[in-house]
């Protein structure tokens, strides 16, 4: 079959790689219909987070189930399907607590060897190992485009705006207008907030912000936590959600919220360690919270939002390629020429 592979920093290949087969009796064999280049790809692309090359990318995808395991029973196969960009086993003790992001047999899709050594959506086909934990089946009503932002980044804001507090009538900062931050451009209107600033320094991420209903803040011409302020009568917004990771944003997202409000952070922070405002957050009263979203708590009911047509996540794409023009998607995707890229094989 083909699929992406890495290769190298900056490097990504299409090959004629071996057609998965199932291991055991939990997993389910998906054909790809869809995939997508999300933005912690690029930490792969980069080579900030290990990864082995050969390994087969992408961990943001929908298929049609085309054969499962003796013990799977929530899916079939014709099934269409959308995967969580991990998968759980559904019985240690996180997920037997709901918190299925902390499983201690976690792995990721499309991440190599150093996160369970699974292979990626990125491709024809795709193993789901725990299939009826992994898997969520789509309604009819809801297109492959649509369904697929579930799994990571839809799912991802809508975790970032309820951490974050948000209640009908606040006052919302998002910091970076990735695909991430878009997202939570929807959750936080639709958890009711009033105003909503989208910081970002991309001139289309910010006009596809303002199409959200959102102020746009272009953090190339101001001070953006000052801007914020600014809009908001000197005393900052209640809610900021960082969609970034970069110190920097992180440092704007807390300069922006007033005093009490609230800082979700949900980009993937580019450091391990280094300062930390503690003072400042103590003796502001601000709320500091975030991490890796617990994205199976969240699939189903935002399948049901969408097929209520409360949420449209396709509404970001910018570029529909097919995978044999996957090294050119990753160059554009590097370089911000592309809001959000769709595959398909």
């Amino acid at each position: 079959m083909k699929a992406l592979t890495f290769q190298g920093p900056r490097s990504v290949r299409l090959d004629e790689v071996a057609k998965p087969s199932l291991n055991g009796p939990d997993d389910a064999l998906v054909r790809v219909t869809t995939g997508a280049i999300c933005g912690s790809d690029l930490h792969l692309y980069h080579e900030r987070v290990p990864i082995q090359p050969g390994a087969v990318l992408g961990h943001e995808f929908v298929g049609v189930v085309e054969e499962v395991g003796a013990h799977v029973s929530r899916v079939k196969p014709g099934d269409r399907v959308v995967a969580c960009f991990f998968t759980y086993c559904g019985r240690c003790h996180y997920c037997r607590r709901g918190w299925f992001s902390q499983c201690e047999k976690k792995a990721v899709f499309g991440y190599g060897e150093h996160f369970g050594n699974l292979g990626g959506g990125q491709a024809e086909y795709c193993i789901a190992p725990s299939a009826d934990q992994t898997l969520e089946r789509i309604p009819d009503a809801v297109s492959d485009e649509q369904a697929l932002f579930v799994g990571d980044i839809l799912a991802t804001g809508y975790f970032g705006a309820e951490r974050a507090g948000i209640e009908a009538g606040d006052s919302v900062a998002v910091i970076g207008c990735g695909p991430v931050g878009l997202m939570a451009i929807m959750c936080a209107r639709l958890l009711g907030a009033a105003r909503i600033l989208a910081v970002d320094m991309v001139p289309s991420r910010l006009e596809m912000a303002e199409r959200l209903g959102a102020v746009a803040i272009d953090g190339r011409s101001v001070h953006s936590s000052e801007a914020v302020k600014a809009e908001t009568g000197g005393h900052g917004v209640d809610r900021a959600i960082e969609a970034v990771g970069l110190t920097a944003t992180i440092e704007t997202a807390i300069h922006s919220v007033r005093r009490g409000g609230t800082v979700s952070v949900v980009g993937v922070p580019d450091t391990t360690s280094g300062e930390f405002p503690y003072m400042k957050l103590w003796w502001d009263d601000i709320t500091y919270t975030g991490g890796v979203c617990n994205v199976p708590a969240y699939m189903r009911r935002l399948l049901d939002l969408i097929e209520a047509g409360r949420l449209d996540p396709a509404q970001i794409v910018s570029h529909r390629m097919k995978l044999e023009e996957g090294v050119r998607a990753y160059e554009m995707f590097d370089r911000r020429e592309a809001t959000k890229i769709l595959l398909t094989p």
